[in-house]
């Protein structure tokens, strides 16, 4: 019994849209115990689109669509999958009532939005307008929109569906380890797997943190092997439930009542909307100062503009005078700066994109390090989400572990 998502949208397939959808699916099935098979992309074009949905009932199972119900020309889902089920499509009075209620009687597209397959079990659409809905045969469909909100609230429909059919489901664990590279924590997981066979061991690498997952049919047997490579990689573990290591982080400061701070130029705030983003964060995260020139690093975090002359903007000491100027405005416990260059341009031999200073200050010391980069012209963004990752994980690991920061 195969599962596979079909992702539906020429805006997928020129690379204009990350298919995040797929993603969160195969996520949202995994932590119920249901693997993706395969993901599939087709455009909305309807010969192709036709073509593509009927391949995928002969392989899979269960299909899992999601684009295409929206009231444009472009959206083509609805109509094409009833048609190929031998359906046809009516008004539904009970859509319409409630389109009605949560939008008016004048919405536009109501009439539109109201048509759906005959025998089909509705997917309520409590944010948006286009409904959700499964047909069942030789495979059977789960229908669902292309918005992410829209699409995710309906995923607790597609499990329990999933679930009433009894499918073999697989035991999943996992481990969240940080600033550790995928090479140095492979070869331990092809062990693992050879000494337990029906054992898969799964590894996602991103900057500065790695995923491990580890699925089986037995459940049982997975949380001893998930603690054996929590001890081999003890002082780098931060989380068997989240992959966000400011999550962690926010844990440890509310449970130890302390502040954090930050001082930033080149992340250019994302330290603060990465913590903020997280309810409870006013707990402990006092704030950050954004002081991308040297005008503002001397105004107000009382950097000396001798030591911007003689060292630059992107320095260990301006970093670290940085944060004592946090320190004296905010008092926090510990402060986070950076300062960097973050491409694609102001590159120098001396000091090449992807150079980014950080400092952590404790109630004991400030240290200051290198942002550990490779290559990383004209990646922008990878650049400050790899910082702020990587500056996170290193207090993180200092503050759990007692693991000095850039050693």
């Amino acid at each position: 019994m195969s599962i596979e998502i079909l992702s539906i949208g020429n805006e997928l397939l020129s690379g204009y849209t990350v298919n995040t959808n797929a993603s969160a699916i195969s996520q949202k099935l995994l932590s119920h115990g249901f693997a993706v098979d395969r993901v599939t992309y087709l455009p909305d074009e309807p010969t192709l689109l036709q073509e593509g949905i009927k391949e995928a009932m002969k392989r899979s199972s269960f299909l899992i669509t999601s684009g295409g119900l929206g009231p444009t020309g472009d959206d083509l889902t609805r109509d094409i999958i009833a048609e190929i089920y031998g359906t046809s499509l009516f008004y539904d009075e009970k859509i319409a009532a409630d389109l009605i209620k949560r939008f008016g009687a004048n919405l536009p597209t109501l009439k539109d939005q109201a048509m759906v397959p005959k025998g089909a079990t509705i997917i309520q659409n409590t944010l948006g307008t286009a409904p959700g809905f499964i047909l069942e045969g030789e495979a059977t469909t789960m229908v669902l929109p292309g918005v992410p909100s829209q699409m995710e609230s309906m995923l607790g429909c597609v499990v329990a569906h999933l679930e009433k059919h009894s499918l073999k489901k697989h035991a999943t664990e996992t481990l969240y380890l940080a600033l550790l590279s995928e090479q140095q924590v492979d070869p331990y997981l092809r062990t693992l797997e050879k000494e337990n066979p029906g054992v898969q061991i799964g590894i996602c690498p991103s900057y500065g943190v790695l995923s491990v997952y580890l699925h089986a049919e037995d459940a049982k047997i997975l949380p001893p092997i998930r603690d054996k490579i929590a001890e081999k990689f003890r002082m780098h573990v931060y989380s068997i439930s989240n992959k966000r290591i400011e999550v962690a982080l926010h844990k440890w400061m509310v449970d130890h009542k302390k502040t954090l701070a930050a001082g930033e130029s080149c992340t250019g705030g994302k330290i603060a909307s990465t913590l903020t983003a997280h309810a409870g964060s006013s707990d402990y995260f006092l704030g950050s100062i954004v002081s991308y020139s040297n005008h503002l690093k001397e105004s107000a975090l009382g950097v000396s503009s001798e030591t911007l002359k003689t060292h630059g903007a992107v320095s260990p000491e301006v970093v670290t005078e940085m944060a004592k100027g946090v320190k004296r405005l905010t008092g926090a416990d510990y402060i986070l700066t950076t300062s960097g260059i973050a491409g694609p341009s102001g590159g120098t031999p001396d000091k090449p994109v992807g150079t980014v200073w950080m400092a952590i200050v404790t109630p004991e010391k400030t240290f200051t390090g290198l942002l550990p980069i490779k290559h990383s012209a004209g990646k922008r963004g990878l650049v400050i989400d790899y910082a702020v990752t990587y500056l996170l994980a290193s207090l993180y690991r200092f503050l759990n572990y007692d693991t000095e920061p850039f050693s």
